[in-house]
């Protein structure tokens, strides 16, 4: 069955996920909406683009997501909604309860982490393992709109909230350290048999890495050339080698997956709760 969906937002991410839709079978983008566009293509209004989808996928600044969310469900659609969701937990708070009451509305959230391949085989690696003793998350980046006007835990490390949770499950404990001044965040995290530290900032230069610790194991996952790898140490002197991970574009694989959720009536995750859990951990920072 063929899907038909709107794509609310045409920013640098936004046509990321115009382009990825365009490879993916059975859906139809009938149009996108964004006030700063026009042609074509363009609805001139969001009512119009609403009235013409059965799916909205929503990549807005995150000062307008809930707002739209909350357009998309009370009309009627499924929707697939792009990190953080919110900038404040309360008004993703709202927008969850909204979700809840309309489940003919399926909505999925865009942590996009959770399809990509590395992390999919560290995840299998901690089921057939066990839990680690340590992990460390860094997400750094050059100074963006985004991150300066949501916060860096919010624009960065909450991917690795996410995907902690995901893992391991929630969190005993949590403290959170930040300064705006610096675009930095800093947070612990205490599991059932795992501690986690999450930095992030927007200082520059873009790094992306996991290390991960068992008691005769190391884990090191890093971003390069455009794609994730992983590599495994044994002990402390041992070369590492790497694990050769199939390569599969994430937002595509995502995107994807909300496509098939669709098509057979199935609730996608991660849901709109999992990133209010997300801001309520970010939050305790204030």
């Amino acid at each position: 069955m063929v899907i038909r969906i709107g794509l609310v937002g045409f920013g640098s991410w936004g046509k990321r996920h115009f382009a990825s839709w365009k490879n993916i079978p059975d859906v139809e983008v009938v149009g996108v909406y964004d006030p700063a566009c026009k042609g074509n293509y363009f609805f001139n209004s969001l009512d119009e683009l609403i009235q013409s989808t059965e799916a909205l996928d929503i990549v807005v600044p995150a000062q307008s997501l809930a707002k739209v969310g909350i357009q998309a469900i009370e009309a009627g659609k499924h929707l697939f909604l792009e990190k953080p969701v919110a900038t404040n937990v309360n008004e993703a708070r709202h927008l969850a309860r909204l979700a809840q009451s309309r489940p003919e509305c399926l909505s999925m959230v865009g942590f996009i982490e959770r399809f990509n391949p590395v992390f999919g085989r560290i995840k299998s690696i901690f089921e057939k393992n066990g839990p680690p003793r340590t992990v460390f998350c860094q997400r750094s980046g050059a100074p963006t709109l985004v991150a300066t006007q949501t916060g860096v835990l919010k624009d960065l490390a909450i991917h690795d909230i996410d995907l902690l949770r995901w893992m391991l499950g929630e969190p005993k404990s949590v403290s959170v350290r930040s300064s705006r001044g610096f675009h930095f965040g800093e947070l612990e995290l205490s599991f059932e048999e795992t501690q986690a530290l999450v930095i992030s900032d927007c200082l520059g230069p873009k790094i992306r890495r996991w290390i991960v610790t068992f008691d005769d194991l190391t884990l090191f996952a890093h971003f390069e050339e455009n794609q994730w790898k992983l590599w495994m140490k044994h002990g402390i002197d041992e070369q590492g080698v790497e694990i050769p991970v199939a390569w599969t574009p994430p937002l595509q694989a995502e995107l994807t997956y909300f496509k098939d959720c669709l098509n057979a009536g199935r609730p996608p995750s991660p849901s709109i709760s999992d990133a209010v859990r997300a801001l309520e951990i970010i939050e305790q920072a204030g």
